[in-house]
């Protein structure tokens, strides 16, 4: 229960005190009950019987209270109860005497008795058990003897109460310091288990998601969304502003969050918010079972964006570079074909190359549709027309061609993504250009 060590009344350790006297102690002379003095034998007499007082409440306590009974008679429970019972009569002759080591005693035992596993509660039933013991031998032991006043006598009894109550608060902070290191430990034990089933790649059932979310105080939304945070030498903090229901991975490998209901009312703004000026990336919205596939879409995006592949400002959102998520699964064969495909471009001055890249995606994605194509731009519709006959007579007219449509638009798409407006992408190595070439 608790270290066998003793403290005598001042706190400090003491040698087990003597077995009571066989015989009687013999009385002395009523004294002034103010008197010192009459304290002083009070104590000296309550002293001598305070070992029996310590074995007969220690027994009863093991008997009564069925928390102890199996408890053996070395695990320091004659030492508490012999501590308490020392250290009351101590208070007998120094009513002020420093209670700070004692106090402190039974708040380690009330830590040490929860993490034994009995509550408060069992040791509040102990305490009473040893409080009762203590009075019924502080009647026979000053009752017969004319040492004291009656209203002296009263005040010795009384104060077992209020020094019981000294004994109980300390052990209470005790306890809650101990529940409340275990609750946090296995708290943080719990949500770990979550996020390490929910990141998973294979899927949870609901039964295992439920039970892991009971444990970790955490509501199962219908939808989530991962953030991926940029890994550095030490795990980042956790964002303030962040919604209380956020989980927290910060501390593995690919720090994360997952956000629950991250298209509700109000959430999307609040986590660029508590994420402004960290490199992040969010992955789309899925079943809370499924937070695996957002969480390799969050970082197959922030991976890119450090390639330079995709750019934004803020968080980036793995919706917005679908296309280029899906385009660069495989990279290699993307550029492959790009190189294959877009190779007419090499015809073009490099200064060029970029802004007719960027006129032939346009173009193809408004139908070929000059004027739509220029709005996107930002240029006069002649400049689209102007730099489409040039494509034509490059290509010759390839990409009209339905079955290559969504062809080029990924290819042109990952030569743009990976491209400057003054800079080819660095897999497209053109041949050099031939004189005449505009």
């Amino acid at each position: 229960m608790v270290g066998t060590h003793e403290l005598d009344g001042t706190g400090c350790a003491r040698s087990p005190v003597a077995a009571p006297p066989t015989t009687a102690p013999v009385p002395g002379p009523r004294p002034d009950p103010d008197d010192e003095s009459a304290s002083a034998r009070v104590a000296a007499l309550l002293a001598e019987v305070a070992p029996g007082i310590t074995r007969e409440a220690a027994a009863t306590v093991r008997r009564e209270v069925p928390a102890y009974a199996g408890v053996p008679d070395d695990a320091g429970l004659e030492t508490a109860v012999g501590i308490g019972v020392g250290h009351f009569v101590d208070l007998i002759s120094r009513p002020h005497a420093d209670e700070t080591a004692v106090l402190a005693f039974f708040t380690r035992l009330g830590a040490d008795e929860t993490r034994a596993g009995r509550g408060l509660l069992v040791l509040q039933n102990a305490v009473n058990v040893a409080a009762r013991v203590l009075v019924r031998h502080l009647t026979r032991a000053l009752a017969p003897w004319d040492l004291i006043s009656t209203a002296a006598y009263g005040r010795v009894i009384e104060e077992v109460f209020p020094f019981v109550n000294r004994i109980m608060a300390a052990a209470a902070r005790g306890h809650e310091q101990a529940r409340g290191g275990e609750d946090a430990r296995d708290l943080d034990q719990a949500r770990r288990m979550l996020l390490a089933a929910l990141t998973a790649e294979a899927e949870p059932s609901a039964e295992d998601l439920a039970r892991l979310a009971r444990a970790a105080r955490w509501t199962v939304p219908s939808t989530v969304a991962v953030v991926v945070l940029a890994a550095g030498d030490e795990p980042p903090r956790r964002p303030q502003g962040l919604a209380p229901d956020v989980l927290d991975g910060l501390d593995l490998t690919d720090p994360c969050l997952i956000v629950p209901d991250p298209d509700g009312p109000g959430r999307r703004a609040r986590l660029r918010a508590a994420l402004t000026g960290l490199p992040a990336a969010l992955g789309p919205t899925v079943p809370a079972a499924r937070a695996a596939r957002s969480l390799a879409w969050a970082r197959r995006t922030l991976d890119l964006a450090g390639q330079g592949s995709v750019g934004g400002d803020g968080l980036l959102e793995a919706t917005d570079h679908m296309p280029t998520l899906v385009i660069l699964q495989d990279p290699e064969l993307v550029t492959h074909i790009a190189v294959r495909r877009l190779a007419p471009l090499r015809e073009l001055r490099p200064g060029k190359r970029h802004a007719y890249a960027d006129t032939l995606r346009a173009v193809m994605e408004h139908s070929f549709n000059a004027q739509a194509a220029a709005e996107r731009l930002l240029v006069h519709p002649q400049t689209i027309r102007t730099r489409m006959r040039r494509l034509d007579e490059l290509f010759q007219g390839s990409f009209h061609d339905p079955d290559l449509h969504l062809e080029f638009l990924i290819v042109l798409r990952a030569w743009l993504d990976a491209a400057a407006p003054d800079t080819d992408p660095p897999w497209f190595t053109p041949a050099p250009s031939r004189p005449g070439a505009r």
